[in-house]
């Protein structure tokens, strides 16, 4: 493996894309399929150029990008090759291959269903769609809030699974994205943030054992802190709602509200049958809101010895009272070439200062 990586096709270890590829991305973003980039060297045989190559890489094969992490494979991406760019030079020397693809969420983009779905919630809907894709593992967290009576209205699908999927998973504050393990099956993740639990990492800035060389933080809070919502039943139209903020656990000491001193509120009134679904839509809307903080960062798989994948917590250390603690990763792009394995680390929280200490930032807002 030159790269420390194995490349298989349709979950089949090949030999050949694993030595000749020269560079591979791997791009994990929220709420986004997983993409990736592939360059290969090209060689002339026979008068044609990478014919082997360009029939293992055809449009729609489906390829898996493992990286060897200290000592075990990690599966990063698995789904179908969508773009080729061919570079051909006189003679065949120096000539490359460049592909794209994305993961199989790629795949459930294809078509529009139509489906009627009643006496269900949004869990309900999200577990049968990401089931019947491809023997999909479904690992989906409930929506008790968020129903579909038969003597309200029911639930219709007209649009493509993976917008389904975003759609339902948007107006419960959750999030949809797929992993694979090294066998090739897919989990479909249909779930919140998970903010409990052990860092994954450690970045670590200003000491003499520092991972990072530079921290970029950014915080905006010009956002609510809870909403105020009206409706009017379909069937008794009788008005329903009230005020909705947010008890989620916070990836630090002071929360939103705390720093600026104040309750900002938004009015939200979408449609919906009853208190329960207002509330829940609601709470999509704060838990979305709430990551006021965004950061960025670059380290190595060679500083970190380890990497960070998305949808996962890491701890930074050494940023000052106001910046350490935990952060939740939002993104990572994964670059592999002959020299390094780099990561450039897209990251956010929902508070300020070390939840560790237990120390309140003064506000400053």
């Amino acid at each position: 493996m030159g790269l420390d990586i194995l490349i298989a096709v349709n979950d089949i270890p090949n030999q050949k894309l694993t030595e000749t590829v020269t560079s591979v991305e791997v791009q994990e973003r929220m709420d986004q399929n997983t993409t990736y980039k592939l360059n290969f060297m090209v060689d002339v045989c026979n008068g044609d150029i990478g014919l082997t190559l360009e029939s293992n890489t055809d449009i729609g094969s489906i390829l898996s990008i493992m990286a060897n992490v200290n000592d075990s494979l990690v599966c990063l991406v698995k789904g179908p090759v969508t773009q080729h760019n061919v570079n051909l030079r006189h003679g065949g020397s120096g000539s490359s291959l460049h592909i794209e693809g994305e993961d199989t969420g790629h795949n459930m983009d294809h078509s529009s269903n139509f489906q009627a779905s009643s006496a269900v919630t949004d869990a309900d809907i999200a577990s049968r769609i990401i089931s019947s894709n491809d023997s999909m593992i479904a690992d989906v967290e409930p929506t008790p809030s968020a129903t579909h009576e038969e003597d309200t209205h029911a639930h219709i699908q007209r649009g493509t699974d993976l917008n389904e999927l975003r759609t339902l998973a948007r107006r419960n504050g959750y999030h949809f994205w797929i992993t694979y393990s090294l066998e090739g099956l897919a989990t479909g993740h249909f779930k919140p943030r998970s903010l409990t639990g052990e860092p994954v990492a450690t970045l670590i800035i200003n000491h003499e054992d520092n991972n990072i060389d530079s921290l970029q933080v950014n915080a905006d809070p010009r956002v609510p802190t809870q909403t105020i919502g009206r409706q009017l039943g379909f069937n008794n139209h009788e008005t329903f709602g009230d005020t909705t903020s947010l008890t989620d656990n916070l990836l630090g000491a002071s929360s939103l509200r705390t720093i600026t001193q104040s309750t900002q509120s938004t009015f939200f009134a979408p449609t919906v049958d009853d208190a329960g679904a207002l509330t829940a839509r609601s709470e999509a809307a704060l838990r979305d809101a709430q990551w006021f903080i965004n950061a960025s960062c670059h380290t190595s798989l060679f500083r970190l010895c380890n990497i960070v994948r998305f949808h996962t917590v890491v701890r930074v250390d050494g940023a000052g009272s106001r910046h350490d603690g935990k952060y939740y990763i939002t993104a990572v792009k994964h670059t592999i070439d002959a020299v390094s394995y780099n990561m450039d680390i897209e990251m956010a929280r929902n508070a300020w200062g070390n939840e560790a200490t237990g120390a309140p930032i003064p506000p400053t807002f």
